[in-house]
């Protein structure tokens, strides 16, 4: 035999070698060895989003924050659960209940299911059935958009513990939450008009009354049907439309070099289709009243982020056909949470 053929054979016994050991390496489990069942949380929501008026993973993280999980083992009524999980405020989070949750073993399946909205205790008839909820008119505080904030994960299987590595890690059940409703921004652009005015109208406190009009705000909430993969199913109540007040998150107001003022507004809603004509909003700049009302139909989708830029000149409110725009209300990564 050549040295040229003793090089190929050697080369292809390692390329054997190599393709057996990574064959052969076994996937390291996930399972707790104690066999407790733990919980750990991740919020899906970009950082831009997360400084603003949603709930973060810092909200999860204060003492006594809970959220409702529904785990069910097909084969054994007693290690399937409906808890509530509740933080520690020391970056624990326990079943509020003296008795451990605890896994039948390592291969049993399971499915499990998860939802939390804040001041709002699911039960388990609601998981199973639907809850009726409706979004708070009133959203002009920090807090109160907040109260909005819908999180779901819808049911997820886990059909082998011992080798499930998303859904398991680090022998935590993986809670990935996602916003379950829909953010709706609205930019006031106020032109130079009011910064020439006497007095001036270029301060916070000039606008006033602001106000969302025609949008549904009931819904019913499946946290066990799937919508999609990251939601469970919101249904919108049709005959819940209201007068919705937002909360201004940010002022800018206007300068010599740049005399307009900008004011920018949000609120949660409710995933729907609001038809032409429908949607309206007003709102006052000192003394003089303003309204808009669009034009177009809008599709409000689950987990999106949109956003209405409205310019006020003196007597009017106008937008640009293509300026409502929508972009995503989730896709970070939150930090990691743990619950015995």
């Amino acid at each position: 035999m050549t040295i040229k053929h003793l090089l190929l054979a050697s080369t292809a016994l390692l390329a054997v070698v190599a393709c057996n050991k990574e064959v052969s390496e076994p996937v390291q489990s996930q399972f707790p060895e104690d066999g407790v069942m733990l919980f750990t949380t991740n919020l899906n929501a970009p950082a831009e989003v997360q400084t603003r008026a949603s709930i973060t993973n810092n909200d999860l993280g204060e003492y006594g924050t809970k959220f409702q999980a529904k785990i069910v083992n097909p084969a054994s009524a007693t290690y399937s659960y409906f808890k509530n999980i509740e933080n520690n405020g020391m970056g624990v989070w326990r079943n509020d209940d003296i008795d451990p949750m605890l896994w039948q073993n390592n291969t049993a399946p399971i499915t499990v299911t998860a939802a939390y909205l804040k001041g709002k205790t699911f039960t388990d008839a609601e998981f199973q059935n639907g809850a009726a909820i409706t979004v708070a008119a009133d959203q002009s505080t920090e807090a109160k958009v907040k109260a909005q904030d819908l999180l779901t994960m819808p049911t997820k299987t886990i059909a082998n513990p011992s080798t499930e590595q998303t859904l398991l890690q680090g022998g935590k059940l993986v809670i990935n939450f996602y916003h379950g409703l829909t953010k709706l921004d609205v930019t006031l652009d106020l032109a130079n008009e009011f910064y020439n005015n006497t007095p001036k109208l270029n301060n916070a406190t000039d606008i006033t009354d602001v106000t969302i009009s025609g949008i549904n705000l009931g819904y019913t909430f499946q946290p066990m049907q799937t919508a999609n993969e990251n939601y469970g199913t919101v249904s919108v109540t049709a005959s819940t439309a209201a007068d919705l007040q937002p909360y201004q998150y940010d002022f800018t107001a206007g300068t010599e070099t740049s005399m307009h003022s900008l004011a920018k507004y949000e609120s949660i809603v409710v995933p729907q289709e609001i038809a032409a004509g429908a949607l309206t909003v007003s709102f006052k700049v000192g003394t003089r009243s303003f309204s808009w009302t669009n034009t177009q139909a809008y599709t409000l989708e689950q987990g999106k982020l949109y956003t209405l830029p409205l310019t006020v000149g003196y007597d009017t409110v106008t937008s640009a056909p293509s300026a409502f725009s929508a972009s995503a209300w989730a896709g970070g990564t939150g930090s990691n949470l743990g619950t015995e």
